[in-house]
């Protein structure tokens, strides 16, 4: 049984699901294609991931596999897509086409086939960047001695006090590409737990989609189709044909923990099976230091050689990066402290957010915005999220701090504080500079989660109430969904087009017939009011998975 999940924003590629192309400014439940129930079976479904680009979105689900789980918790991945396919971005296009029809509605996507992995793959990690997708497949033969289990990933849930599983976002808001959360730790962001020892487990990436500045990855087909006159190399700004395997030189036990896109770039979190060592890689665009550790926010000089005086008056913070304007995968050499580890990574238009397992932070790539000026000073940091040009911490005191692009009014600082001209330039200094996020009173913070240039925060209080017992807890606090920034296409989801700039409140009602299949029924709004289970923020877009009536 499909999830619950409700969506709104920019939806003039159909990418919201919602079975129409016109934008929509409240949540409205997400329908999937009629063809969905010869995969997935009738039992509830978890989400372990969402992504939504410029013009197509991602999901990737998982359920039970009553056949061949036995006792082991073994289940079965998903992947689903939706909206435009030009580019090729959800799969093989026909190149006899200039326009793909949109998909309105969830349907399953493969992309493991046509890139020729032979054998049992299934998908566990999805990202985007504008017009690319991203999936991470993994082969896994559980150490039980039964065959039959090749290619299914037995699931653990995740440490719910672990950031990592409890905030899977990247913020990917250059593209849109989905900050998410599963917020209440079900599955575990990871979206990849092994449950048994493993003989061995393969990582694969994928990418399919368009490649401006080189986000597939590789200029190789691989494998490639089109018989024995196919050319040797894919250039640059050619779309795939077929899925590509993104060469980032796993090693032997190694897998993909992290990956995320941004706008126009890719960053991987690679490590190996003990847990014990990790290295970072990223491809596509490299233009404003994406992709260089130059750019470190802690360095001394801001790129050292590779800068140059910043055209344009007015324009970011004096210097900017110049290096190539696409790379293919490249190692990032970051100083990751002994006995720490990356436990998040978020991506905005060009910049990049790490957070490590100390609570600090390494932040790299333009700073035109000031959206990485002295991040690395950060203490005690548990959420990280990340807008176009703006960056957002969540403190261990439950602290909200905003930095960089101000121009929609989306570092939430209320009416006083001066925001970016029109041309971007900004306006006053305290604009872009860190400060803190006034949070309304009561609320307690628990997620922060950032799209193309809105902020989303999943809040908690507890409710008035005598009974305290352990068992109870959890239904005397009440939870609330608020949102605040740009807002042109209805995105905050608060029922008009006009900015905030604090923080306001979402009405979230579960509409009757979420789960359906016909068009219209995404017009049907009920008053059931689910818990939130994730939340995602796209390009102008949010998303909100909700368990109705304890079904996900």
């Amino acid at each position: 049984m499909p999830p619950s999940i409700l969506a709104c924003g920019s939806n003039a590629a159909s990418h919201l699901a919602i079975n129409h192309s016109e934008d929509v400014s409240t949540l409205t439940p997400t329908l999937y294609h009629p063809s969905i129930e010869q995969t997935i079976q009738p039992l509830p479904c978890s989400v372990l991931d969402l992504v939504s680009a410029s013009a197509h979105s991602l999901l990737l689900l998982t359920e039970r596999d009553n056949i061949n789980c036995g006792k082991q918790g073994v289940r079965r991945n998903v992947l689903l897509g939706a909206g435009t396919n030009t580019y090729g971005q959800l799969g093989p296009r026909c190149a006899l086409w200039e326009d793909v029809k949109p998909e309105r509605r969830w349907k399953v996507l493969n992309l493991a086939s046509p890139a020729g992995l032979e054998g049992e793959w299934e998908p566990v990690k999805i990202a985007a960047t504008w017009t690319t997708s991203f999936v991470v497949y993994q082969r896994a033969r559980i150490g039980t001695g039964d065959s039959s289990h090749d290619g299914r990933t037995a699931q653990t849930p995740s440490d719910p006090n672990n950031t990592a599983s409890g905030l899977v976002s990247g913020s990917g808001s250059g593209s849109g590409s989905g900050s998410s959360t599963s917020i209440n730790g079900d599955i575990g962001g990871n979206g990849n737990g092994i449950a048994s020892i493993p003989n061995k487990v393969e990582h694969v990436v994928i990418s399919t989609g368009s490649n401006d500045f080189g986000e597939l990855g590789s200029t190789s087909l691989a494998p490639s189709t089109l018989g024995s006159n196919a050319p040797a190399q894919l250039s640059i700004s050619t779309a795939s044909i077929n899925p590509t395997i993104v060469d980032i030189d796993l090693k032997p036990g190694e897998r993909v923990e992290l990956i995320k896109g941004g706008q126009r770039h890719v960053i991987a979190v690679i490590g190996d099976m003990h847990g014990r060592r990790q290295r970072v890689v990223g491809w596509g665009a490299s233009r404003k230091g994406e992709l260089d550790a130059a750019t470190l926010s802690s360095s001394a000089t801001p790129t050292n050689a590779r800068t140059a005086p910043t055209a344009g008056k007015g324009k970011g913070k004096g210097k900017a990066a110049v290096g190539p304007p696409f790379s293919p995968p490249t190692t990032i050499d970051l100083p990751i402290p002994l006995n720490q580890r990356i436990i998040d990574i978020t991506l905005g238009a060009s910049h990049t957010l790490a957070l490590l397992s100390d609570g600090t932070l390494l932040g790299w790539g333009s700073n035109l915005k000031g959206q990485i000026t002295g991040v690395h000073q950060l203490r005690a940091v548990r959420g990280i999220a990340a807008s176009w040009g703006g960056s957002y911490f969540l403190t261990e005191e439950g602290e909200v701090r905003s930095q960089g692009s101000n121009s929609h009014s989306q570092l939430l600082r209320g009416s006083g504080l001066s925001q970016e001209a029109d041309g971007g330039s900004v306006a006053s200094a305290s604009a872009s500079e860190r400060d803190i996020v006034a949070v309304p009173e009561g609320w307690e913070v628990r997620r922060i989660v950032a799209g193309s240039e809105h902020l989303l925060v999943h809040a908690k209080k507890r409710k008035p109430t005598t009974n305290q017992s352990a068992a109870s807890r959890q239904n005397e606090e009440e939870e609330a969904l608020f949102s605040g920034g740009w807002n042109e296409h209805g995105n905050l989801g608060l029922g008009d087009q006009e900015d905030r700039n604090s923080f306001h409140r979402v009405e979230i009602d579960v509409g009757v017939g979420s789960r359906g299949q016909g068009q219209g029924q995404e017009r049907g709004r009920g008053r059931s009011h689910g818990r939130m289970k994730g939340l995602w923020g796209g390009c102008a877009s949010t998303w909100v998975w909700i368990d109705q009536d304890g079904q996900g």
